[in-house]
């Protein structure tokens, strides 16, 4: 099964996501994010479901949500 790593670079309120499928090949994807709200729209959400499933979708998707609430917290001051 693939694998995925987020990382957040929150100066510039972007998520990275960094997918590696079984036979190695990466896949890289970086979407902005509001720094106010949270709100983000990750159009390739469709695509990586037909090839990994919801389940890991919805992985993926609670993993970059945490990393959200984190940036906009921070920028909260809280």
């Amino acid at each position: 099964m693939a694998t995925f790593r987020c990382e957040l670079d929150a100066p510039n309120n972007i998520v990275m996501v960094m997918v590696t499928e079984d036979d190695g090949s990466e896949h890289d994807y970086q979407f902005d994010f509001d720094p106010r709200s949270g709100r983000y729209e990750f159009s390739e959400r469709e695509i990586l479901e037909r090839d990994f499933g919801s389940e890991w979708v919805e992985e993926m998707e609670n993993a970059v949500k945490g990393l959200i609430e984190q940036a906009v917290r921070a920028k909260r001051g809280g």
